[in-house]
């Protein structure tokens, strides 16, 4: 029997994350700006969608729309990263602005609001740099974009597994076991 769970998208939004942070090493070593890095997003975005595919397929979320909105959700994703990647005056930011809109959408279908929310940020960091031309702000809005989907996908990991636990070396009934009394001065009854 599989269970689906929201959390289990954490994979994804790890491999996002990933490939935010390489993009904005591109921007930083490339002298193109951000559009640098619009066919790397593209690229690895497909990567990132087939691993997150087969992750999801052993791992299922809750996929609460039509099993049909999710498959127009891929084309058009596609679409927006595609065309987004040739059209100029969006200064290379196209496939960013339509994964944080992919993000939202898919949010919205799996009614969860911390998707949403990342996904708005993605898409307000890719807008804004689409008008800032300067590559230093054009990677740090990447590495902005990079730490919203981390934060998520460490939330996401919580909400599945639950909180990592201090782990205790020794046995809880050995906790103060060192408190210096003198025996003579011990309560009798």
């Amino acid at each position: 029997m599989q269970t689906r769970h929201v959390g289990n998208n954490w994979v994804p939004l790890l491999g996002l994350s990933l490939l935010f942070l390489f993009a904005a090493a591109a921007n930083m070593v490339t002298d193109r700006g951000q559009g640098a890095d619009a066919w790397l997003l593209v690229s690895g975005s497909l990567l990132v969608g087939g691993a997150s595919a087969l992750w999801l397929w052993r791992h299922p979320s809750w996929w609460l729309a039509p099993r049909n909105d999710y498959l127009y959700l891929l084309g058009g994703t596609a679409a927006g990263m595609l065309l987004g990647a040739l059209l100029p005056f969006l200064n290379g930011t196209g496939p960013w602005l339509a994964i944080g809109a992919a993000i939202v959408v898919y949010g919205y279908f799996e009614r969860f609001r911390l998707l949403i929310t990342t996904g708005a940020a993605v898409f307000l960091s890719g807008f804004l740099a689409m008008l800032i031309h300067a590559d230093v702000w054009g990677a740090a809005l990447q590495m902005a974009a990079c730490g919203v989907l981390a934060f998520t996908a460490n939330k996401l990991y919580e909400l599945r597994h639950g909180r990592r636990r201090e782990s205790q070396d020794s046995d809880p009934d050995f906790i103060g076991s060192f408190e210096e009394f003198d025996p003579d001065e011990a309560l009798r009854p």
